[in-house]
């Protein structure tokens, strides 16, 4: 059941029967947003042998190699190296769609089997000659395939044309790359929202007909609906998620008054800015859509009492649609971003500098990714508003597996109710992912095994910000002084 500004546990979504068999990855939007996610080989200047490789500062990483070094039992040196991997993976990701596109269907990491990436090929002798581009090729290995990536996108372009796309859509297609299918996810929840019944009834022949005809390379599936929740809670600390001084960062907490005069709230994503158009130039925070949408009382959002933003700005809530872009109230604009250096950050156990975005076609199954959010217990901050997170759940940022994608970005990250809304980054690269939507669990407390939650892609989001914006075209502020 979804809720708006208060409700049951929000945290991740179940993968279902799609990833009880596989891991699933899908394709629903366009290249990477900025140049920091480009993948392209380089020469080297003593070899003739180019590389994709990029060493990481094991600083910079320290969460994700935590969260490595803790889940799979292996030391730092390991877990650099797998996270070495997954960043070189994706320039290789690139160079194989580019130069390999009949062949190459697609990649993940497998870190059950030792950290090693998975590249999927209708045949090895056509994705071979490019795997040299990486340092540790005895940590790839080929699977055998049916289908290009390119063969997979003209499937789900095809049934995108037969059933439609958008937050109204009853049915969304989505590539499988680990599954070499397309899948279309039955969006149940949206199905029953439409009249009549005979019209209901006409989408899903259409469905079961546009499956069909792909044979094998297609299949039809439910998409449970994600529980949502939001509520925050505030705190002490001198710049944490729930009490922090200018600017705006992602993982802050965001107070939003309900209509019966209480107060609940949710987690902001990520600094954005419009140029262009109706909107040029204006600056607004990202979280979720279920955070605002309903609301009628239009009461600015708060942090930790300041009055920060608008109620309502461009706003959706219809999974994987679901995101609010909440313009800044007033002056606001000006106290907490405009006058304050280093508006592209998002708190962490540091504070992480935001420098480009993943598309969701780039996010392969195995990546180890980063959240942030705000939710608490009054048991743990007796100074705080309760966000119904639970007694021994702490704010702040946790690390994880993307476990698969469909239409969202699923993950093994532990979230809170008062998370909502929450940047997914990642550490190694400095992107923005997505923003935190829901589950299928009903968890509080302290994190336990087998965590689920699901997010919303930063490309979806900013897909459809376009394309409402009134000629404006919106980005992730990802320099300081964006």
């Amino acid at each position: 059941m979804r809720t708006s500004g208060a409700g049951p546990l929000l945290t991740a979504l179940s993968l279902g029967a799609a990833a009880a068999a596989a891991l699933a990855f899908t394709g629903v939007v366009g290249p990477p947003r900025t140049a920091t996610t480009a993948a392209t080989a380089t020469t080297s200047t003593t070899t003739s042998k180019p590389s994709v490789h990029r060493p990481l500062d094991p600083a910079a990483v320290d969460d994700s190699l935590r969260y490595l070094v803790q889940t799979f039992g292996v030391d730092r040196a390991e877990a650099l190296r797998r996270l070495e991997l997954q960043q070189d993976a994706v320039r290789l990701d690139a160079v194989l769609r580019e130069k390999a596109s009949a062949a190459y269907g697609g990649m993940w990491v497998d870190h059950d089997a030792g950290g090693v990436l998975v590249v999927a090929a209708t045949g090895q002798a056509g994705v071979e000659p490019h795997l040299d581009l990486l340092p540790s090729r005895q940590h790839v290995r080929v699977q055998p395939v049916a289908r290009s990536l390119a063969d997979l996108t003209a499937v789900r372009d095809r049934i995108a044309a037969k059933v439609g796309t958008g937050p109204e859509a009853a049915h969304l297609p989505a590539i499988s790359e680990p599954e070499n299918r397309v899948v279309l996810w039955a969006r149940t929840w949206v199905a029953n929202r439409i009249t009549p019944l005979s019209a209901r009834a006409q989408l899903a022949e259409n469905a079961r007909q546009a499956v069909a005809a792909e044979g094998e390379a297609a299949v039809a599936r439910n998409l449970p609906e994600p529980r949502t929740s939001a509520q925050l809670s505030a705190g002490p600390t001198a710049c944490g998620p729930l009490a922090c001084a200018a600017p705006m960062r992602g993982g802050m907490r965001l107070d939003i008054r309900r209509d019966n005069g209480t107060r609940g709230g949710c987690t902001s994503g990520f600094n954005l800015r419009s140029t262009g158009g109706q909107h040029d130039g204006r600056a607004w925070v990202l979280t979720a859509g279920h955070c605002t949408v309903g609301k009628t009382n239009n009461r600015p959002v708060q942090h930790n009492g300041a009055e920060v933003l608008q109620q309502h700005g461009i706003e959706e809530n219809s999974y994987p649609y679901d995101y609010a872009a909440l313009p800044y109230a007033g002056d606001a604009a000006t106290a907490w971003l405009e006058s304050a250096p280093r508006r592209n950050l998002v708190l962490g156990s540091k504070e992480e500098p935001i420098t480009g975005t993943h598309a969701l076609t780039d996010i392969k199954a195995g990546w180890v990714v980063c959240a942030a959010g705000s939710a608490s217990s009054a048991a743990d901050f007796p100074d705080s508003v309760d966000s119904g997170a639970g007694a021994g759940y702490s704010p702040g940022t946790r690390c994880g597996r993307v476990l698969s994608t469909d239409v969202g970005i699923n993950t093994d990250i532990c979230a809170r109710a008062g998370d909502s809304g929450g940047p997914l980054f990642n550490q190694a690269d400095h992107t923005a992912l997505g923003i935190l939507e829901g589950s299928q669990q009903a968890r509080t407390g302290a994190c336990q095994p087998d965590e689920r939650n699901n997010y919303v892609p930063i490309s979806t989001v900013l897909g459809e910000l376009d394309a409402r914006g009134q000629g404006s075209t919106f980005a992730v502020i990802t320099a300081p002084n964006g």
